[in-house]
C-alpha cells in the first residue's frame, strides 16, 4: 500500500499540531537580539501560538532558547560589511530548512534570488518608512540623500512585490509598496501591557521631587534630543527655581548611531551637569519598565521631518502611557490625535519654544499631569495593548501557511 500524499497527511491534523511542524525563521541583520517588536511580540506570539520559532541576529546568542524562541548567532558586521552576511544566512536557511522566512530589514529583500528555491514563503516586515528615513541617513553624502531614498524606495517597491506577504505598522506604509503581494497585515507597535503594569520603579530615580522627564530609544538629531537640551538649557539660564518640585529633570537612554551626534550630546550634557540630565545608556527591553516607571512624563519632540510627518505609532510613546506617564510631544501625525483624544498629555509646535511651553505647563500642575497618566493608561489597557491585536499575527501566518506541506 502507497504511502499517503503529504496533503492528505497533513489534512488530519489540529491547528496546533500543524503549527507545531511549521518552521518560522524570523531574520535581521539590523536589530538586537531583545528587539521588543521581533522577538517580544512576534517571536513571542507565535511560539506561544505553537509554531516553531527560530530567531537569527547578529549577536552573541548561539545555542540559547528564551521564551520558547531559540536565537542563532549570525555573523556581526558593521554597516559597510553587512553584505557579507548573506554566505552565512543563505547557510543557515538550507541548514534549518524553514517553511517560513520572515525578514526585518529591506536590505534583506536583495536576498530573494538566494533563499526562493530554500523556502516555501517569505514575509517582509516593514517596521519604517525606509525610503524616506533614507535620506536623513548621516553616512549618506548630503547632495545624493534624495537620489538614495528614490533608489531605495523603487528597490522596495519592486522586491517586495516577490514576496508572499507583508506586515506594516501602519497601513499608510502600503502606499510605498505595490499591488502585490496581497497578504498584508498592519501590526501597530504597541507594547505588551503584562511588562508594565506592575513595574517597580528604581528608587533612586524615582526619588527625585522634581518633574522626572525620560526618553528612551534611538538617539538622533530627528528624534529631537538636541531640542530637549536646548530646552534645559533654557530652564538653567533662568537659574534654579524655588521649588524643588517646579523644577525638571532629564533620563535620557538609549543608542547613538552617528559618533558625531554622540560626542555633541555628551558635551552638551557635561555642561548642563549630571544632576539635570542622567545619561542612562542602552537600556535592555527586560529593563524599560523600570526606568519608564520612575519618571512622570514621556517626552517625544521629533522633528516636523518627511518621515515624522507621516502617520505612525509611536511605541515609545505607548510604552510611557502603559507605565502611567503624561506625554509630551510634538504635534505631528500618530500623536496629536491619540494625545488630544485621550486627554493623556500635551502636544505642541515641534521645536524648542513649543516644548518649552508644554513642558511650563506640565510642572505648573502636577497633579493634572497625574491624571494624564492614568488616563494613558487606561486606554492602553483597553485599546492599544499588543494583546488585544496578537491575533492578527496569527491569522495572517494561517493565510500564508494555507496548502503548505510540513514535515
Amino acid at each position: 500500500m502507497s504511502a499517503p500524499a503529504a496533503g492528505a497527511r497533513d489534512a488530519g491534523l489540529g491547528p496546533r499540531a500543524r503549527r507545531a511542524r511549521t518552521r518560522v525563521l524570523q531574520l535581521s541583520v539590523v536589530h538586537a537580539a531583545d528587539d521588543p517588536r521581533i522577538f517580544e511580540r512576534e517571536c513571542r506570539t507565535l511560539r506561544d501560538a505553537g509554531f516553531d520559532v527560530t530567531y537569527a541576529v547578529p549577536a552573541p546568542v548561539p545555542g540559547r532558547v528564551r521564551s520558547g524562541v531559540k536565537l542563532v548567532a549570525l555573523p556581526q558586521r558593521s554597516r559597510r560589511l553587512r553584505w557579507t552576511q548573506w554566505a552565512p544566512i543563505t547557510a543557515l536557511v538550507a541548514r534549518l530548512r524553514p517553511h517560513v522566512v520572515h525578514v526585518h530589514d529591506p536590505e534583506l529583500l536583495t536576498l530573494l534570488p538566494a533563499l526562493r528555491p530554500l523556502v516555501p514563503r517569505v514575509v517582509y516586515d516593514m517596521h519604517e518608512y525606509h525610503s524616506l528615513d533614507f535620506a536623513s541617513k548621516y553616512y549618506v553624502p548630503e547632495p545624493l540623500r534624495p537620489h538614495a531614498a528614490r533608489a531605495v524606495a523603487a528597490a522596495q517597491r519592486t522586491l517586495a512585490g516577490m514576496v508572499d506577504g507583508v506586515v506594516v505598522v501602519v497601513e499608510e506604509q502600503l502606499e510605498l509598496l505595490g499591488p502585490l503581494p496581497t497578504l498584508r497585515v498592519a501590526l501597530p507597535n504597541y507594547p505588551r501591557c503584562s511588562r508594565f503594569e506592575h513595574a517597580v520603579p528604581l528608587p533612586e530615580l524615582a526619588a527625585d521631587p522634581r518633574l522626572k522627564l525620560v526618553h528612551v530609544g534611538s538617539l538622533t538629531r530627528n528624534r529631537g534630543i538636541t531640542v530637549m537640551l536646548d530646552v534645559l538649557q533654557k530652564l538653567a539660564d533662568h537659574g534654579p527655581a524655588d521649588d524643588p518640585s517646579a523644577d525638571v529633570v532629564l533620563y535620557l537612554g538609549g543608542r547613538y548611531y552617528n559618533p558625531r551626534f554622540e560626542a555633541e550630546v555628551r558635551a552638551r550634557a557635561a555642561d548642563l551637569g549630571s544632576d539635570r540630565v542622567r545619561l542612562l545608556g542602552r537600556i535592555a527591553p527586560d529593563d524599560l519598565p523600570r526606568y519608564l516607571a520612575s519618571a512622570d512624563v514621556v517626552w517625544s519632540p521629533e522633528l516636523a521631518t518627511a518621515q515624522y510627518q507621516r502617520p505612525t505609532v509611536p511605541t515609545k510613546l505607548f510604552e510611557g502611557m502603559a507605565t502611567g506617564l503624561a506625554v509630551l510631544a510634538s504635534e505631528l501625525p500618530g500623536r496629536a490625535e491619540l494625545v488630544g483624544e485621550l486627554a493623556c498629555g500635551l502636544t505642541v509646535e515641534p521645536g524648542v519654544d513649543g516644548h518649552l511651553a508644554g513642558l511650563d505647563r506640565l510642572r505648573a500642575d502636577r497633579p493634572e499631569t497625574a491624571r494624564m497618566g492614568a488616563r494613558g493608561r487606561q486606554a492602553v489597557r483597553e485599546r492599544y495593548s499588543w494583546e488585544i491585536i496578537e491575533d492578527r499575527l496569527i491569522d495572517f501566518y494561517e493565510r500564508l501557511c494555507e496548502g503548505l506541506p510540513v514535515d
